[in-house]
């Protein structure tokens, strides 16, 4: 019998924000797939660490490069792929772990759809988001009653235009654009309707209520979240 893949978000950070079916996974699992950058920080590993011992788990780094050419970013999904199928075809059962949420703007599926497509089952975990996360520590909703809620990847040039569409608005992965979100904002009046969170949950994490404050040089986990109304100041 072949093993199966479960790609599991841990949340946005904070350890105890991860849910309980993902510890439990985790736990169980016979490889954990870890995602690695072009830094040696293993971000979503630190986050499984401060719940689950993996001193005894078997383990597999996964290269997600973080640049820009696709032919680059293809052949590193496949060789993800290629990898955990490895081990599926072994009977062995792989929990793919990310950041946040596997259905939101995650790296990750890139590497499951690859695997649901060669004919093995592959199923996905919901973890907290890092926007919730955000609007937890700013203290406010994200949408009320009838509001609609926009969310959107920052880096995004196109993004823009969604401004002067009503609702609340959540610009993700803002950090390589924040010079040019920040100059949107203020082209329409809602720097006072902008909060940032860089690093939420994570070490390093800064509030930022003022986005003239925010360096050119931010984080890429940083998270804006615009509301209609005025945040107080």
């Amino acid at each position: 019998m072949k093993g199966k893949l479960y790609s599991v978000g841990v949340g946005p950070g904070d350890p105890e924000l991860m849910t309980l079916k993902a510890v439990r996974l985790i736990k169980e699992c016979d490889v954990l797939a870890i995602p690695q950058g072009d830094s040696d920080v293993l971000v979503a590993k630190n986050i499984v660490e401060g719940i689950v011992d993996l001193s005894k788990k078997e383990q597999l780094l996964v290269y997600m490069p973080m640049v820009k050419d696709h032919d680059v970013i293809s052949k590193a999904h496949q060789k993800g792929a290629d990898d955990i199928i490895k081990y599926l075809d072994q009977g062995k059962n792989v929990v793919f772990i990310t950041l946040g949420c596997p259905t939101v703007y995650a790296t990750c599926i890139y590497v499951h759809k690859l695997v649901l497509k060669a004919g093995y089952e592959a199923l996905l975990v919901p973890g907290v988001t890092s926007f919730c996360a955000v609007a937890a520590k700013l203290n406010v909703s994200l949408c009320e009653k009838a509001e609609p809620l926009i969310i959107l990847p920052g880096s995004y040039k196109e993004s823009s235009r969604f401004l002067d569409q009503p609702g609340n608005k959540i610009l993700m992965k803002s950090a390589s654009e924040i010079g040019r979100v920040r100059d949107e904002l203020k082209g329409r009046g809602l720097l006072k309707h902008a909060q940032m969170i860089e690093n939420c949950g994570l070490p390093g994490e800064t509030i930022y209520k003022d986005l003239n404050k925010v360096d050119d040089k931010s984080s890429y986990f940083s998270v804006i979240l615009v509301k209609e109304k005025e945040f107080e100041q």
